[in-house]
């Protein structure tokens, strides 16, 4: 199977184009350059899932277990809902993170792999996750190696990484909680956001961060764009967290690519009883680089990866040149067939959003929807034998004897 979902990875990649370089441009993140990937071509149909973040608003359930692998999923939408490895679930209880993608399926409960990432606070059976947000890359990558290598990691050697991570982060939080690193840089990333703007059509973006490379890439670029900005905060305060004026060069993100296909060749499959039926998720690492993917029908949903850059990154100001002349190069040559791309991908927008309001939201205490005209007033009025009876009258002059006695 490793070697399959290497061809089906190199297929995929291979139809994908790298885009012009993007990077801070007023000296306030020198550590860090965005490069957008594009399909070479589109199909003219939207996809029929939305993401997590989505389905929470329209009346998705995820429920704390009390047990910190592993929350409870119940998805009474009629669609299925993409969740991605990058995303923290909170709520008024322990705070988790998504162990891999995987898909939850229209109108199914399952059980959703976590890991505790807020060791200090105690989990809370039943309540509900009412948010989510990105994970930092450093746990993300942590998590990635260690699903190739032997499968889910113990907790406690994730709340290590996360200890570890808050500290070189210079974050002090009283539960050890992995999104204080967040909070604690939430006005720069909301400030530098608007420096890495969406593209139309885009569907996945290569971020080189310091002496790092990281990557994310879903099959349609309407999930992308609904997934962009935390995709972008995930590697954004990475730049934040250790501010540098160097990045990994343009020749260097140029062959990330070829060799995530040679890692991929041994690959390990997650697994999830309660989820098997819904797509087969898959985790690999070697050579400084680790991934996960999500595949459905041979048909790849999402990939993200990483890859350690160690002594090969440059200061930005000394690479300018070269990414300016990439993005004056994009600007003349373009590919003709972009606009098509574009085209398309307009069309199938207004289609997804048009699918996207027509999902019926539900609150947690709404019941499922009723058969047609049951909603109308007395259509099915309360029968005789549907209405509270009066006891028989032996029996309740039996009881009224019984408590009547002194």
């Amino acid at each position: 199977m490793s070697l399959a979902f290497s061809k089906n990875l190199a297929s995929h990649l291979e139809q994908l184009i790298l885009g012009p370089p993007i990077y801070e441009r007023r000296g306030k993140l020198d550590n860090m350059v965005v490069y957008p990937l594009f399909p070479s071509s589109l199909s003219p149909d939207p996809p029929d899932m939305i993401t997590l973040s989505e389905a929470l608003n329209k009346g998705l359930r995820l429920n704390d277990t009390g047990v910190v692998s592993r929350i409870h999923v119940d998805n009474p939408l009629p669609t299925a809902i993409l969740v991605g490895d990058s995303e923290l679930l909170m709520g008024e209880t322990q705070l988790r993170s998504v162990q891999f993608s995987c898909l939850i399926p229209a109108q199914k409960k399952a059980s959703l792999p976590v890991s505790c990432v807020e060791e200090g606070r105690a989990t809370h059976s039943q309540v509900s996750f009412t948010s989510t947000d990105a994970c930092p890359w450093p746990v993300r990558s942590f998590k990635m190696e260690q699903l190739a290598r032997s499968g889910e990691p113990p907790q406690y050697w994730v709340w290590d990484q996360v200890k570890t991570y808050l500290a070189e982060a210079g974050t002090t939080t009283a539960t050890n909680d992995i999104h204080a690193v967040m909070d604690q840089h939430s006005f720069k990333l909301q400030s530098l956001n608007s420096s890495f703007p969406l593209q139309p059509a885009q569907v996945g973006a290569i971020c080189g961060v310091g002496q790092n490379i990281y990557m994310e890439i879903f099959g349609d670029p309407e999930i992308f764009d609904d997934r962009y900005e935390q995709i972008l905060r995930s590697a954004m305060v990475e730049a934040l967290v250790r501010p540098s004026d160097q990045v990994v060069p343009l020749e260097v993100v140029r062959l990330f690519m070829a060799q995530l296909v040679q890692v991929s060749q041994n690959s390990r499959l997650m697994n999830s009883r309660s989820l098997k039926d819904s797509g087969r998720s898959i985790a690999f690492a070697a050579q400084g680089i680790s991934g996960q993917a999500l595949l459905a029908d041979n048909r790849l949903i999402h990939l993200s990866a990483h890859q350690k850059c160690i002594g090969l990154s440059r200061s930005l100001a000394s690479m300018r040149p070269d990414l300016d002349a990439a993005q004056n190069s994009w600007k003349s040559r373009r590919p003709l067939f972009m606009d098509d791309i574009e085209e398309v991908y307009r069309n199938r927008r207004q289609r997804y959003s048009a699918f996207k309001t027509k999902l019926q939201s539900f609150s947690p205490s709404q019941e499922p929807p009723r058969e047609k005209n049951a909603d109308a007033p007395f259509a099915n009025p309360p029968t005789i034998a549907d209405r509270p009876q009066p006891l028989h009258p032996a029996l309740r002059d039996f009881f009224l004897r019984l408590f009547s006695r002194d």
